[in-house]
């Protein structure tokens, strides 16, 4: 199914709503931190900023945090299989580690992959996400030249209540997840369990190279938790101490003989304090540690681990008609491993500072870092930002930043297939949008320039990773979202060239075109809905090799939820309406149609 039916069907969705008579306030969530490290309005940030809520994923009936990004954060993915499979997500067309992954404030990603390993974090634990797309360096350091998406776990504060959930599907899906989250007085308590299995089905086809295809099915298995308690002293001081777990074991095919498996702990604990000093200065002191620890089994065991304690101090100053900020961030990363690299870690320090605000129809947002590496020194880099209000509903916004990205453990020192010669890729971008608000109606575009220097790639000559290639990403992003009366829509599509300059062809597993649709519809006791996602043809390599082509597809996935009193509630979602074939990622399946159903006990 082509991308252009997409087009269609928002450009009638959006006609249908410019003569929509106005009905009940569409609830956006106000606040966001993740686009300047202040809270401050969405509509008032000159970084367009996604938020992806707790209600929001349970209403979509989504199993996986990477369908979530695809479906309702605009994001391309890609998948090894079906759940729990290696999974990457390309914002606005750039590597899949150029996302930089923040849990709780907390960076959590593999050292020597370079990337976050998105399938074992489980969507049971996620209060609400962040998706700030676009260089990032100047306010959180290396990685985040495609942007950042930062994950809030549960709170006391922000997911009142108890709850139980059961849930079963196809593949012999079946979850159960419990929680509590509550405050006493002056302190937030909150704490969730989570379980999740699945027979799966085969990850590979028979068509993969080296024999690697085993023809078993491919199962998957998380036991996750999370909890925070938090003081507060007065309304302006509060300490608290959060923590989250997600343990995943996926059965992966590296040979027909064997049975192969990742055993992987993703974790993250922070301590804060959050104060206010004098009355227009508040300050953040937060100690943390986060860990990857992989462990392979069958017929290429191995061992890596990632442990990444870090450290920030930001001081938040309103000063005139913004706020300023200023601070220091202490990175270290430790790889432990049965591989022998010749480095197992580095250290960075960095100090930050900015000023964003608003003041009348002008809102600005200026900053910069820089980052001391053990490795490759000094890099500055930085963010500037304006926007103007033309009208009460109309906004135009520009910025302009600049990122990079260390090489990771991998390519600068894996025993035969490293460059320890290897230099940070770096970035540059430029973007101009604009937003339209009327009623309950928001639209939002954005027109991009991204262009990489320095590309790491792999060199079919030398057969190791090199900085050879510059890429340059141009693109728009459309966006969407409304109400009027009890229906619901929200469409987004984004059109981009992502390609090697050198050759002008498309970087790997990206598309010139992709996108979703979802209009959902509230009666009585029921809401129910439709989905559309789709994408345009990719090639599983960086030459454009016709015998690489994946094709496009386009995607009907259903969804229901019922009330059944004011303490149950029954979910559906009913994905892959059609039974289509598609790839996400050569000679690796993809889930045909499937159901899942949810049950919730959440006491009012």
């Amino acid at each position: 199914m082509k991308i252009r039916i997409l087009v269609s069907l928002a450009g009638a969705l959006l006609a249908s709503l410019c003569s929509a008579e106005e009905a009940s306030q569409l609830v956006i969530p106000e606040i966001v931190v993740t686009a300047t490290r202040l809270p401050e309005p969405q509509a008032q940030s000159v970084r367009p900023t996604t938020v992806i809520t707790a209600e929001e994923i349970a209403q979509s009936g989504q199993q996986t945090i990477v369908e979530v990004l695809q479906s309702l954060g605009g994001v391309e993915i890609a998948s090894t299989g079906g759940m729990g499979q290696v999974s990457s997500v390309f914002i606005r067309g750039a590597n899949s580690n150029h996302t930089l992954v923040l849990v709780d404030g907390v960076r959590l990603n593999s050292a020597t992959t370079g990337t976050t390993a998105l399938e074992n974090i489980p969507i049971s634990q996620i209060e609400r996400i962040e998706i700030v797309a676009g260089p990032m360096s100047g306010l959180y350091g290396s990685d985040a030249i495609g942007g950042v998406i930062q994950i809030f776990t549960k709170s006391g504060k922000y997911s009142p209540g108890q709850s139980i959930t059961v849930g079963v599907g196809s593949y012999n899906t079946r979850t159960v997840g419990a929680g509590i989250n509550t405050a006493v007085k002056e302190t937030e308590f909150s704490l969730n369990f989570g379980y999740l299995e699945s027979d799966g089905f085969d990850a590979t086809k028979a068509t993969i190279p080296f024999g690697q295809h085993n023809p078993d099915r491919d199962g998957y298995r998380n036991t996750n938790v999370s909890g925070r308690i938090a003081h507060h002293f007065g309304e302006d001081n509060e300490v608290g101490v959060s923590v989250f777990q997600s343990e995943g074991n996926t059965h992966f095919d590296n040979g027909p003989t064997t049975d192969d498996v990742n055993h992987q702990t993703l974790s993250t604990y922070s301590l804060y304090s959050r104060n206010k000093i004098l009355e227009d200065w508040q300050s953040l002191v937060r100690v943390g540690q986060s860990e990857d620890k992989l462990v392979v089994t069958g017929a290429f065991p191995g061992f890596f681990r990632t442990r990444q304690p870090q450290f920030t101090w930001q001081n938040d100053v309103k000063l005139g008609p913004g706020t300023a900020i200023a601070g220091a961030e202490y990175l270290s990363q430790e790889v432990s491993s049965d591989t022998a690299y010749t480095q197992t870690s580095r250290s960075i320090k960095s100090v930050f500072g900015g000023y964003s605000g608003e003041y009348g129809d002008h809102s600005w947002q200026a900053n910069a870092r820089q980052d001391d590496n053990s490795q490759f020194g000094d890099h500055t880099t930085g963010i500037l930002g304006y926007a103007y209000r033309l009208t009460s509903n109309f906004r135009i916004r520009a910025s302009a930043g600049t990122a990079f990205k260390a090489p990771t453990f991998n390519d600068l020192y894996f025993p035969g297939f490293s460059n320890p010669n290897l230099q940070p890729e770096r970035s540059r971008n430029k973007e101009a949008g604009l937003d339209y608000q009327m009623g309950n109606h928001h639209f939002g575009a954005t027109y991009f320039v991204n262009r990489i220097t320095d590309l790491i790639v792999f060199d079919n000559t030398t057969f190791l990773p090199q900085n050879l290639n510059r890429a340059t990403i141009k693109g728009t992003e459309l966006r969407y979202q409304g109400n009027w009366g009890t229906l619901q829509a929200e469409a987004q599509v984004t059109f981009q060239d992502p390609v090697d300059d050198a050759t002008g062809q498309l970087l790997q597993r990206r598309a010139r075109e992709h996108g979703s649709l979802s209009i959902t519809k509230a009666v009585g006791s029921w809401r129910a809905g439709a989905e559309f996602v789709a994408s345009g043809a990719r090639f599983d390599s960086n030459t454009e090799d016709p015998t690489t082509r994946m094709h496009g597809y386009g995607l009907v996935n259903l969804i229901a939820n019922y009330t059944v009193n004011k303490d149950w509630l029954i979910r559906a979602r009913w994905n892959n309406v059609a039974n289509r074939e598609y790839e996400l990622a050569q000679n690796f399946n993809t889930p045909g149609s499937n159901v899942f159903v949810t049950l919730q006990y959440q006491p009012k």
